[in-house]
């Protein structure tokens, strides 16, 4: 209870004990999801109904998810906080996150500084360098989608490059691709709408951040597939507009 509080406000702990629960809790709920894969890459058999799911709502084949990044906000870290200064001139760390049709989180890479660009991000991630190694699985040729930040390749489609001069095939192309590509933009809405303190994380600890945040995650996924209507209680188009606005 500690935890599901601690992460669903913004209000301080204090009580030496109370922390040590939480930290308890966090690498507890991380062994839990190794042990249930609650957040895992999906399944064939799942694969086929994301896809399936993808193509009926927005009309666009072949999708296992969308990708993109977001910042969470953190104290000045002890060691390097030069780096952890965003564009916005605060200190914050990036969660990259793919989703699937339903705003599960299928896979997560939190850490690193805000300075990093989407695309070298991605390149760190151990998504990226799974990929080689066909130990992520793109069923039938699918693929992911990110936005124009991300590069081009076979398992991950990007818009055109609006260069002035796009065919009407091409712009309509970009227009379902973004409509796809909005349900990462809605899971990290539904996340932080949920789990309030991923609007600022207080401590300083670069460890103990992470696990903050991979156990929202976690939580989230949690949340959704016990069909919790929390979404209900406040503005989802409030926490999306925000969303973008942080990221401009």
């Amino acid at each position: 209870m500690i935890m599901i509080w601690y992460l669903g406000n913004l209000e301080s702990l204090s009580k030496s004990t109370c922390w040590a629960v939480l930290y308890r809790m966090c690498k507890l709920l991380l062994e839990i999801n190794a042990h249930h894969q609650i957040i895992a890459w999906p399944s064939q058999a799942k694969a086929e109904t994301i896809i399936g799911k993808f193509k009926r709502r927005y009309g666009m084949p072949g999708i296992i998810g969308a990708v993109d990044g977001t910042h969470i906000r953190i104290n000045a870290p002890k060691e390097h906080h030069c780096s952890y200064i965003n564009r916005k001139n605060y200190h914050s760390i990036l969660l990259q996150g793919v989703c699937d049709s339903d705003l599960l989180f299928v896979d997560i890479y939190t850490g690193q500084p805000r300075s990093v660009h989407d695309a070298t991000l991605f390149k760190k991630s151990d998504l990226y360098n799974r990929i080689p190694t066909n130990n992520i699985d793109f069923l039938n040729n699918t693929h992911i989608i990110g936005d124009k930040a991300y590069p081009l390749a076979t398992y991950l489609m990007v818009p055109y490059k609006d260069n002035g001069n796009l065919t009407p095939r091409e712009k309509n192309f970009n227009l379902i691709l973004s409509k796809s590509r909005a349900v990462i933009e809605n899971a990290y809405a539904l996340l932080k709408g949920r789990f309030r303190r991923l609007k600022y994380i207080g401590t300083v600890r670069m460890e103990f951040i992470v696990l903050l945040v991979m156990s929202a995650t976690i939580l989230h996924n949690l949340c959704i597939l016990c069909d919790d209507k929390v979404e209900e209680l406040f503005s989802m188009e409030k926490e999306i507009l925000e969303e973008k606005q942080l990221l401009l």
